[in-house]
């Protein structure tokens, strides 16, 4: 099991996303006067987001930039091993997601935060929210950071399902976040160029923040006529055209286990399987 199972109770049966108690967050826990939220489990926190010269982050961006490999290195090392003390966000296929969304009510639509960061682009309104808000955090949305405040809209589950539909058609990815170390916050639908865990991971090498899915993609090339629906759906680089076979590949070790692939197939050539059950694969999250 990855390490969102095993601190979020995940079994081999039933992933951590479908442990129901992992939808409601500890708003109803009183704490001592004086004491505040208590912090994930995995050491200090990181240094302010607004103050992006403190940000390890943007140290290592400009390391890279400089051709400083030692420094960047180890700043990316540190981050991965602090990352992977506590539980973070995880791609989840459509077909996953829509069992996720009977458990999480309520649910909201809301506006993308990595949309809003490396774009500058603000959805203000339900044609335009990309992002869910889970379980019961909703219920006090407002009280959330100043960043991700905003209009929200509430959905009933049928609706729900119907707004991630319509996202994955548009080859957007699903990706569920934890929240607080106890909890599951939201879902994202994006893509490589707007997501910062995506970037992060792909073009940086920061692994521990986003795990793969619990399934790996596979073709079966009997069923496959090359037709190339599922081109360019891939966020990880991780389907090509084979031009020998004149058939699509999936390399299974850049598989993310997304599902993009499987949900624009028209031939049902694109099948999951168990992550866990791939002795090469198992332990490659």
């Amino acid at each position: 099991m990855c390490r969102m199972c095993d601190s979020l109770g995940g079994t081999a049966e039933q992933p951590w996303y479908k442990n129901p108690k992992n939808f409601s967050n500890r708003m109803y826990k009183l704490r001592e006067p004086g004491k505040g939220p208590q912090m994930a489990a995995g050491g200090n926190a990181e240094p302010d987001a607004g103050d992006q010269r403190a940000s390890p982050f943007a140290q290592a961006v400009e390391a890279k930039a400089n051709g400083d490999a030692d420094t960047f290195n180890k700043i990316i090392s540190d981050m991965n091993a602090r990352a992977s003390l506590r539980p973070g966000c995880q791609v989840v296929p459509l077909h996953e997601v829509l069992d996720v969304l009977d458990l999480g009510m309520p649910v909201a639509a809301m506006q993308c935060i990595c949309r809003k960061e490396t774009r500058a682009c603000e959805e203000c309104s339900l044609k335009e929210y990309t992002g869910l808000g889970l379980g019961t955090g909703m219920l006090k949305w407002e009280r959330w950071p100043e960043r991700y405040r905003g209009k929200v809209e509430f959905l009933s589950s049928k609706q729900a399902k119907e707004f991630v539909e319509y996202w994955d058609k548009k080859g957007f990815m699903h990706m569920l976040m934890q929240e607080g170390g106890d909890f599951i916050g939201g879902m994202c639908n994006c893509d490589y160029p707007d997501c910062l865990p995506i970037r992060q991971r792909i073009d940086y090498g920061l692994t521990a923040q986003l795990l793969k899915s619990e399934y790996v993609c596979f073709v079966d090339w009997e069923k496959c006529n090359g037709c190339g629906d599922c081109l360019g759906r891939c966020d990880f680089n991780a389907l090509k055209y084979e031009a020998t076979m004149e058939k699509a590949h999936i390399d299974q070790f850049q598989c993310f286990g997304c599902g993009l692939c499987e949900t624009a197939c028209p031939r049902n050539a694109i099948e999951y399987r168990d992550r866990k059950k791939i002795s090469g694969l198992a332990r490659v999250w």
